[in-house]
């Protein structure tokens, strides 16, 4: 007879009332120490190391059922279970086609050994994802350091079986930030809008401009009403002679639309503008979704004050006591060289900082450069060193047309100036990626919506003012750091206190306004992340 088999039969023999459960719970939970395999109504046991603790500190005592009586608890766990797709996770995962039935089964024909592990079981998971997400960052992408939380899960199921509610435990795991739960509201709504219909992709050329004639305007007017940005009550009719034309009413939806997707607010419907109205709620609700998990991969807290990073929006704020006291446009890494995911504590400042070009860039980018003119390095007021050497070599004297990437044997230091990669200030939190925010000569390229072009690290806008935040509480202020700056010497000033930093990915979230904003998914992260919330955990088939 098979494993499967003779495990099943372990739990189906033995008559089904509470009085001989207990045997039924430690026989079950002893063939899993024996080498059986952890399957309940063919549902697969995913914490069984922590159930066969559980149940043999309590002496295989059922924890859900007294008699034939499902707990109260269980009943808010069942209810729980139920209601779970609106925190976009998958009822599935919890057993929930076996055990939701109990809310209107009879229980006296209840296999209730069975069914008690599947609801510890069930527990336990749902717990866990509340807690740290369901699916772990790293599986994705090696550039994301999650800091996911944890806490005793046993502790906890014992506590509710105790009799603590478990509605409140459960609530304690979820994320405590209120972006959380703005997200949660929003996505409700968003489900509500998701049978309007979407299908027609319309064609991304031409632009359309104020007072222009084109079919594709009652339908993007349809579509601006569904999200509200266009009010419900304004009629195509009313709009102008024909709802083909493109009025000064629409426009203003267009202009509202445009900056909840961080686009070019100009009124104008270009490409882009048409590339987000193609997608749909439905779409919009796995974006919501997606980013509902990444909240359940923080820390708990963030801190009170503390600076985070949108790489997706190409933003950085500062928050403090929960108030936007400082925001920036940034400049993060282009597809290729990806800004990574992670949190630390920016620790201290150098003013006009030297840049040692990380050896990635050196032997992939400026090589190549320098092998066509060894004059780019003097231009760029670069030295050459070999190795830890203090001692530059002429640049000259190298030659280059024999070195490769897999011989390269120097480091390339820019000095302090106006040509400097850094620019005039760089903060720093070392961290394994030498990844940082910096100042930067290129200022043209923050007049752009979308700014994916540096090499992984953050470009700031207007970073002397964010020098000035950091160092206020020191004494210093404006004219302090320009003197500092006008000298030209590399000066480094130690934070006090270090601020925590959260270099984040959003393409999804509400402000505090109560409007719901995307971005587009630039390093193409959402997808598999939503896939891989939609694969169902391991589940046996018989």
């Amino acid at each position: 007879m098979k494993l499967l088999q003779v495990f099943i039969l372990i739990f189906s023999v033995l008559p089904l009332n509470t009085a001989h459960a207990n045997d039924q719970l430690r026989q079950g939970i002893e063939s899993w120490t024996g080498g059986y395999p952890a399957v309940v109504k063919s549902e697969l046991i995913l914490n069984k190391e922590i159930l066969s603790n559980f149940y043999t500190q309590r002496n295989f005592k059922s924890a859900w059922f007294n008699r034939e009586v499902l707990s109260s608890g269980g009943r808010a766990l069942l209810k729980t279970i139920n209601d779970i797709e609106r925190e976009g996770l998958l009822p599935d995962d919890y057993h929930s086609r076996q055990i939701l039935p109990l809310l209107t089964a009879d229980l006296a024909a209840v296999d209730i050994a069975s069914f008690d592990l599947l609801l510890s079981d069930a527990f336990l998971s749902l717990a866990s994802h509340l807690q740290s997400g369901k699916v772990d960052p790293l599986t994705l992408s090696t550039e994301w350091e999650a800091n996911r939380r944890h806490s005793d899960l046993q502790l906890l199921l014992q506590r509710v079986v105790d009799g603590s509610d478990v509605a409140t435990a459960l609530d304690s795991l979820r994320p405590k930030q209120s972006r959380y739960y703005r997200l949660k509201i929003a996505l409700a709504k968003v489900e509500g809008l998701s049978n309007a219909p979407w299908q027609q992709k319309l064609a991304e050329t031409p632009a359309i401009k104020l007072k222009a004639i084109d079919s594709r305007v009652t339908i993007i007017a349809d579509r601006l009403r569904v999200w509200g940005d266009l009010p419900a009550f304004t009629l195509n009719n009313t709009l102008a002679d024909s709802p083909d034309v493109y009025t000064d009413v629409v426009a203003q939806a267009v202009v509202v639309f445009q900056r909840r997707h961080g686009l070019d607010a100009d009124g104008v419907i270009g490409r882009e503008t048409i590339k987000a109205l193609n997608i749909s709620p439905k779409e919009r609700a796995k974006q919501i979704v997606v980013n509902m998990e990444r909240w359940r991969w923080l820390a708990q807290d963030l801190g009170d004050k503390h600076l985070l990073v949108n790489i997706a929006a190409f933003e950085l704020k500062i928050i403090d006591n929960n108030e936007t006291v400082l925001v920036k446009p940034v400049v993060v890494g282009r597809n290729y060289r990806k800004t990574p995911v992670f949190s630390n504590k920016i620790r201290y400042l150098v003013l006009n900082p030297t840049w040692t070009v990380p050896f990635k860039l050196a032997v992939e980018d400026k090589l190549a450069e320098i092998q066509k003119d060894p004059g780019y390095l003097n231009r760029l007021g670069m030295r050459v060193y070999r190795g830890d050497s203090t001692s530059p070599i002429d640049p000259f004297s190298i030659h280059w047309n024999e070195i490769t990437k897999r011989n390269f044997p120097f480091r390339l230091v820019q000095g302090p100036g106006p040509q400097n990669a850094l620019g005039q200030v760089k903060f720093m939190f070392p961290n394994p990626h030498d990844v940082y925010l910096h100042d930067t000569p290129s200022r043209e390229l923050f007049k752009k919506a979308e700014r994916a072009f540096s090499s992984g690290c953050i470009r700031v806008s207007d970073p002397l003012e964010l020098a000035e935040y950091l160092l206020r509480d020191q004494g210093w202020d404006n004219s302090k750091i320009a003197a500092v700056i006008a000298k030209g010497e590399t000066t480094t000033v130690s934070l006090k206190t270090p601020l925590p930093i959260h270099i984040e990915y959003w393409t999804g979230w509400v402000d505090r306004e109560g409007i719901l904003n995307f971005r587009n998914d630039i390093y193409e992260r959402d997808q598999p992340l939503w896939q891989a919330l939609n694969k169902p955990l391991s589940r046996v088939e018989l």
